[in-house]
């Protein structure tokens, strides 16, 4: 599922080619939808015991699954005020979002609305806002407890997105959108004699989703709504820009001195804000071809904790980093489906850095006092590819606004350990990352980009 939006892209853009031109009304009326997605999802865990004195709590903000979905999708719009589009849809999506333990996602139904902006007579971005409601999986506790299953229901919550649709001719569109889903929590009691433990878990889905759409239209035929009036200048120049999106990491962690020990999962996950710089080159009347570079400050976290109390006596621990800054240089390569919307794939090289991951263990003996360890795994930078996808289109000869998905997988990396307590043996512990992020970006194109000359373009 990982390059699902690759080839949907692709295949969208052949479809593009012997499509005929878009009706105003395209935008009004009833619509369904065939499609596919990729989510990664973070869950907060809270296990709690209570027996005779003992209490132990341990919350993890970061327990990360994945998988892909399969999606089907109804919908009515209504074009209001002539470049402002609302609507109503439903989806259902059919998945399996799970990991090698813990929790699992199942199926999916949204119900939402959504509000757009025509910033070309074919191009539609919009937001959306909604009721999520998912199936889930049994649930493991970890704590030891391999073979624990127990049942949590399902999830109810709430989801916002953002994205683009465009339409290619002959009633059909092709809508991307990133989509972050909050569920509530939602937990179960296992019954371990002489233990009782309280388990629960309250997840959060960033999902890229991709769909091809048959719009019915509301009847009637007119031509394009010229009110928009489309760029005909080339995309010829240098630009530069801003973007702002959300991303998630799902980083697998092994011990290599202890090969048996298994591996375990760091969700992290966050907003961030890019500044970016590229060069375009107009190839013909239907080809773009660019490379660009990406800075981006992130704030992807990660933290758990867990507690410990015996009557007087108490221990905490506590494992927090995060992913503070992302670079991204490559290439794309586009298909112009108008004279201003490009539909285009990118790759490239990527490169992120990890925090220190800083591990802290206080306790309370009332007889010997109080005392604290500190330790930390040494932070480093991640380096990888990333592959994505994503729509650009012009609002005039200067500004265009573009949305773009991408998947990066980052090498593995040995993390050096130390610690504050010298009779504590230290182990190094390997990190393997991969991360999603989708993002917005307004782009100002520099110089005076010159028109299309239709005879030097064919």
């Amino acid at each position: 599922m990982r390059n699902s939006v690759i080839v949907a892209l692709l295949a969208c853009s052949v479809a593009g080619t012997v499509s005929g031109p878009a009706l105003a009304n395209d935008w009004e009326g009833l619509s369904l939808g065939i499609g596919g997605a990729y989510g990664m999802a973070n869950g907060r865990m809270h296990n709690s015991v209570e027996v005779s004195g003992i209490s132990f709590d341990q919350t993890t903000s970061g327990v990360p699954n994945s998988g892909g979905l399969f999606s089907l999708s109804a919908g009515y719009d209504h074009a209001l005020l002539g470049t402002l589009v609302v609507g109503a849809f439903v989806d259902y999506d059919f998945a399996s979002m799970g990991s090698d333990s813990s929790y699992g996602i199942g199926n999916q139904l949204s119900v939402g609305g959504r509000l757009g902006y025509l910033v070309a007579p074919t191009t539609l971005f919009f937001s959306t806002v909604g009721y999520a409601h998912a199936d889930a999986s049994n649930i493991n506790p970890g704590l030891g407890f391999a073979g624990l299953r127990g049942d949590i229901g399902s999830f109810d919550g709430y989801f916002v997105g953002s994205g683009v649709e465009l339409l290619i001719g002959g009633g059909f569109s092709l809508k991307a959108e990133y989509r972050y889903t909050s569920y509530q929590s939602r937990g179960t009691k296992f019954d371990i004699a002489p233990l009782e433990l309280v388990t629960t878990v309250k997840p959060e889905i960033q999902t890229a989703r991709i769909s091809l759409n048959y719009r019915f239209g509301n009847g009637k035929h007119e031509p394009v709504d010229n009110s928009i009036p489309p760029v005909t200048s080339s995309w010829t120049s240098p630009y530069m820009g801003i973007s702002a999106g959300a991303g998630i990491a799902d980083t697998r962690g092994s011990t290599p001195e202890d090969p048996d020990a298994g591996t375990g999962h760091l969700g992290n996950d966050g907003a961030f804000l890019s500044f970016n710089a590229g060069y375009d080159y107009q190839i013909n009347s239907r080809f773009v071809a660019g490379a660009f570079a990406d800075a981006a400050y992130t704030n992807f976290g990660y933290d758990s904790t867990q507690s410990i109390a015996l009557g007087p006596f108490s221990e905490s621990a506590t494992v927090r980093n995060k992913f503070e800054n992302l670079f991204m240089v490559g290439g794309r390569f586009g298909y112009l489906t108008a004279p201003d919307t490009l539909l285009f794939v990118s790759g490239g090289y990527a490169n992120a850095g990890l925090n220190d991951t800083r591990i802290d263990i206080r306790t309370n003996n009332p007889f010997v006092g109080s005392g604290a360890i500190s330790g930390k795994l040494q932070g480093k930078r991640f380096s990888g590819g990333f592959v994505g996808g994503g729509i650009e289109t012009r609002i005039n000869d200067s500004l265009s606004l573009k949305a773009e998905y991408r998947y990066v997988d980052f090498g593995s990396e040995i993390l050096s350990g130390s610690t504050t307590d010298p009779n504590i043996d230290v182990v190094s512990e390997k990190f393997d990352p991969v991360l999603q992020v989708g993002m917005l970006s307004l782009n100002w194109r520099l110089g005076n980009p010159s028109p299309a000359d239709a005879a030097s373009l064919k």
